[in-house]
């Protein structure tokens, strides 16, 4: 058992309840249900909270972020040294790091995942995590192979020169897509776990014993997709020991609520609405937040700031805004929704509500490509957006939504703001310019059977697999 093991057993052992009388325990396999089967656990391209959870079991980050919102290292072996007045980091990665596969883990590798977030053939979601750095905007337009920014001095260890001062870039790097993986192959990380082959619905993965945190606890962990009746007969079967989706389990010996920070906001297209558009937002600005709260299963709040209260939390202003006079458009508009989003209920629901303030809608739902097509190119007259935030602090979560509501150029305009403005404010003003308002932020729960253990909800809305602990089932 390693040092850092060691130390976090102790730590946690001090933490267990007094009922359970046990340290930490090796060994087993820990079944997870989870709304969807993890895909090619690239961390790059995860965006769900299925894809989040399953690529922080494999891969690892250079940043992490504490119960309390404080960054601490990582893979890094201090946390990044800022220098230039703030334009640059420093980033000294641990000795000894390597991958699954026994490949050393280098600081060319961490050049080549940050180069792989901004890259075009990567088709990465979270392009907002190495906006800042130097060349980004070249690579994400397709102009430049390489992010003049990022230089290797040596194995272990590269600088990273920012356009400009954004003393959260660190914070950036903790987010769970800004994992390093090995170029040749994605899946390929330096997490707890690693791959040990398919299983009927999902992976099965192997505790990796060369993690810089220690061995995980369990010896495996298998990954599954099941929709919500499948996971609950699998739970009282007994084949699975957690269940991470919206809705708790019955019979679950604990469900516990993650944090609520997928963000659902709807967006009012005004090339698509002249001289309709204020109208139309301030009708769905004054549309009751907490009474859609109502049609979402699992852990749901009000959002009055397009940031979720748990990424900004104390900070939101009320989430109700007062009645609009009806707008009253001469066409029925339509209101574009993804078909991998569970919003269909709040998009019916909205539907009612603007029917009854003078907006005819029509509920449009298509696939996710196409969604997300429509959305680029402006082809919608409303748009029900969910993104689930992978940022784990404010400033980082605040350039976040800005590139999720008006892409690269409005996550650049948020950069320059962030220097010396509220993180909140700045979201507002991103949301503002976007002409899209917020709804509600929602989470999932986790349903554990009696005997798990390690179960502690992080900042960003996941958990950690590495912590899982099992004690064997006692017979009735």
């Amino acid at each position: 058992m390693s040092a850092p093991r060691l130390g976090a057993a102790a730590l946690l052992a001090l933490a267990l309840p007094a009922r359970a009388g046990l340290p930490p325990r090796y060994g087993g396999e820990i079944g997870v249900a989870l709304s969807a089967a993890p895909g090619d656990l690239d961390p790059a391209r995860a965006g769900t909270p299925a894809e989040l959870l399953a690529a922080r079991a494999v891969h690892a980050t250079l940043v992490e972020v504490d119960a309390s919102g404080a960054p601490r290292p990582g893979l890094l072996a201090s946390l990044p040294e800022p220098e230039a007045g703030g334009r640059a980091f420093r980033l000294r990665l641990r000795p000894g790091l390597r991958f699954h596969s026994g490949a050393p883990l280098l600081a060319s590798d961490v050049a080549a995942s940050l180069l792989r977030l901004a890259s075009p053939a990567t088709r990465s979601p979270h392009g907002w995590i190495v906006l800042p750095v130097k060349g980004a905007e070249e690579v994400l337009a397709g102009r430049a192979t390489a992010l003049s920014g990022v230089q290797v001095l040596s194995e272990a260890e590269l600088r990273v020169e920012l356009e400009s001062p954004f003393p959260a870039f660190p914070e950036a790097l903790a987010a769970i897509p800004a994992a390093v993986a090995r170029a040749a192959d994605p899946a390929d990380g330096a997490g707890p776990f690693r791959l040990g082959g398919d299983v009927p619905g999902g992976r099965r993965l192997l505790a990796f014993d060369g993690s810089f945190r220690g061995r995980p606890f369990a010896d495996a962990l298998r990954l599954v997709g099941q929709d919500g009746r499948r996971a609950a007969r699998a739970f009282a079967r007994g084949e699975v020991d957690l269940v991470v989706r919206p809705e708790a389990v019955a019979g679950a010996a604990a469900a516990t609520p993650l944090p609520a920070v997928a963000a659902t906001w709807v967006l009012v297209e005004a090339r698509r609405l002249p001289g309709q558009a204020a109208a139309v937002r301030d009708a769905l600005a004054s549309v009751s937040r907490a009474e859609l709260c109502r049609f979402v299963r699992g852990p749901a709040v009000p959002l009055g700031s397009p940031l979720p209260p748990a990424l900004w939390p104390g900070k939101a202003p009320p989430a109700q805004a007062p009645p609009a006079p009806p707008p009253r458009p001469g066409r029925r508009l339509s209101l574009l929704l993804s078909t991998s989003d569970a919003a269909r209920a709040v998009a019916d629901r909205l539907q009612v509500k603007l029917f009854d303030l003078g907006v005819r809608v029509a509920v449009e739902a298509v696939g996710p490509e196409a969604f997300s097509a429509r959305l680029a190119a402006g082809e919608f007259d409303l748009a029900l957006l969910t993104r689930t935030l992978a940022a784990p602090t404010p400033a980082a979560a605040a350039l976040e939504v800005a590139w999720a509501l008006g892409g690269p150029a409005a996550a650049r305009r948020a950069l320059s703001r962030l220097a010396g403005a509220d993180p909140g404010a700045v979201a507002a003003e991103a949301a503002a310019e976007a002409l899209a308002v917020p709804l509600l932020g929602t989470g999932l729960t986790a349903s554990a059977r009696a005997g798990l253990h390690g179960l502690q909800p992080l900042r960003d809305g996941g958990l950690d697999p590495g912590e899982l602990w099992t004690l064997p089932a006692v017979a009735p």
